[in-house]
């Protein structure tokens, strides 16, 4: 969703969900929807079992895990994760038919919500860069932050290389909210002409009027071991598919856990009296605003990106894995489209490696005789 406050405008959006659930049975029966894909594979360090969700499309839509190794956790403790593009459907569709697909596959009741964050998107000006170097330097603070980490690239200007800020964060890995502020655009891979690695969100910047070469995002994580709750009561998928919700906890986040002072050492013990400074003006609440939804899922995923995304999905595939020959014409084919449609960012961004490097580690696992393999990093990621 998206709205202007004081000339200015902004997006508002649930970035990450993840819930857990209690299955009626113990190891559960699992079942495929109609019209969906289902891959069990390895789990992680918590649970023994995963399993990915794959909509009509081939894209990802849901993760679940389950069988918890611990024997602190209960036996039939689930959790589910809805992917990103399904948080940025209009009117909360993407919420309801998450937890309808997962009702169809497994009897279960819900639990709780482990993990939600909650971002603003805006634009860059020059007042707010401003803003950004006073915090990075220390003239600026965040109120009872006390661990973060910053993060720069080197640009050229006049002649001189220069340190330019694109994230700032603060929060341990035990803080039960961190804050993030990071450069959007600059994430999405769109700076330099390429295409966007989540168009869905560029496209409602684009529908909000936003310049999308200079947006910049905000952004509250919310997790916690137990039940997680606001005012009180415990969040529910009801809450996170609610836009003014989503805004209200927004809005009040932004006024309560995100202090930004002027570092003038007015502090006495839990009295502060050093000035309060705004990155940018909203009101405490969402009383009053008016936000738009996107107007429908009418965006598409780069025809390049497209056709990368199903090449790879088949670069496992037995007959190329057994036959070095047709793995070799196929690496050549996905390098060749990396290269000519400028796709090199999206690549490390989405693999997690440069392609070349990629397909040479690869390449060893190539033809026939025992092979030890798992499902890869790659297709779990995408």
């Amino acid at each position: 969703m998206y709205f202007s406050y004081k000339s200015f405008k902004y997006c508002v959006n649930c970035d990450w969900l993840q819930f857990s659930v209690h299955t009626a049975q113990t190891p559960p029966e699992i079942l495929c929807p109609d019209g969906y894909r289902l891959e069990v594979c390895q789990g992680n360090n918590i649970f023994e079992n995963r399993a990915i969700v794959y909509d009509q499309r081939g894209a990802k839509f849901l993760t679940i895990l389950w069988s918890p190794y611990s024997k602190v956790l209960p036996s039939n403790l689930m959790t589910c994760q809805v992917s990103n593009e399904y948080l940025y459907l209009p009117a909360g569709m993407g919420f309801k038919w998450a937890w309808q697909v997962l009702s169809e596959m497994v009897e279960c009741s819900f639990n709780a919500i482990g993990r939600v964050d909650i971002c603003i998107d805006w634009e860059g000006t020059n007042e707010r860069t401003e803003f950004l170097k006073h915090l990075n330097s220390g003239h600026y603070y965040a109120q009872r932050k006390s661990v973060g980490s910053a993060w720069w690239h080197e640009i050229n200007a006049n002649g001189l290389s220069k340190k330019q800020i694109h994230c700032l964060t603060w929060g341990s890995q035990k803080s039960e909210i961190k804050v993030k502020i990071y450069h959007k655009s600059r994430e999405q891979g769109i700076l330099n002409g390429g295409e966007p690695e989540k168009p869905w969100i560029v496209e409602e910047w684009k529908q909000a009027g936003m310049n999308v070469q200079n947006v910049w995002r905000l952004e509250f994580s919310l997790c916690g071991a137990g039940q997680l709750r606001y005012k009180g009561e415990p969040i529910r998928l009801e809450n996170v598919a609610d836009p003014g919700w989503l805004l209200s906890v927004l809005c009040e986040c932004y006024e309560a856990r995100f202090v930004t002072r002027i570092n003038q050492g007015r502090r006495e013990g839990h009295k502060n009296n050093d000035k309060r400074v705004y990155l940018f003006e909203l009101p405490k609440t969402a009383k009053g605003l008016k936000w738009a939804e996107l107007k429908g899922k009418d965006y598409d995923l780069p025809a390049a990106i497209t056709l990368l995304r199903s090449m790879m999905r088949q670069i496992d595939n037995p007959v190329v894995l057994c036959h070095r020959p047709t793995f070799e014409t196929y690496a050549t084919a996905i390098l060749d489209i990396v290269r000519d449609h400028h796709l090199d960012g999206y690549f490390l961004r989405t693999y997690e490696k440069a392609a070349e490097d990629y397909f040479n580690e690869l390449s060893a696992e190539v033809g026939q005789g025992l092979r030890h393999s798992v499902l890869s990093a790659a297709r779990l990621l995408d």
